[in-house]
């Protein structure tokens, strides 16, 4: 499936399951917060990352890992190439990654979603699909 054309809830749909970073399975809540994620995600014109891609070395994307102890919350992460990581200081690479994680909480706020308050540089985590008050 293409991350860059299509439906783009159908798309959302498609990955929700797969964007898991470690394979964990999401509860029901969790699962539809990862396709409202996802939507936004694909609309930005982010690809998701596929767990299933990245047993082939394609580790590139925004990922999602269940938040313990949280069953409605989901962090929202940002994987960066491996391969590319390796021919930067690793500070730059940390720097990259607390940017695109920057990048990524604005996206999600933008959309309404309700994103948690939280350090700019670390994973974002979401809540739920609208933040309280929102119309």
């Amino acid at each position: 499936m293409d991350p860059r054309g299509g439906n783009h809830e159908q798309q959302a749909r498609y990955f929700a399951g797969r964007a898991v970073v470690d394979g964990t399975a999401l509860t029901q809540a969790q699962e539809a917060l990862a396709r409202g994620v996802l939507e936004v995600v694909l609309l930005a014109g982010l690809p998701p990352y596929d767990i299933e891609a990245a047993a082939d070395g394609e580790e590139t994307g925004v990922g999602l890992a269940a938040v313990p102890g949280r069953r409605h919350a989901l962090r929202v992460l940002w994987r960066q190439d491996a391969t590319a990581s390796l021919h930067v200081a690793a500070e730059l690479s940390n720097a990259q990654q607390a940017a695109m994680h920057q990048a990524l909480r604005a996206i999600l706020s933008a959309h309404q979603l309700w994103v948690e308050d939280g350090p700019l540089g670390e994973a974002p985590v979401v809540l739920g699909l609208t933040r309280p008050g929102a119309t």
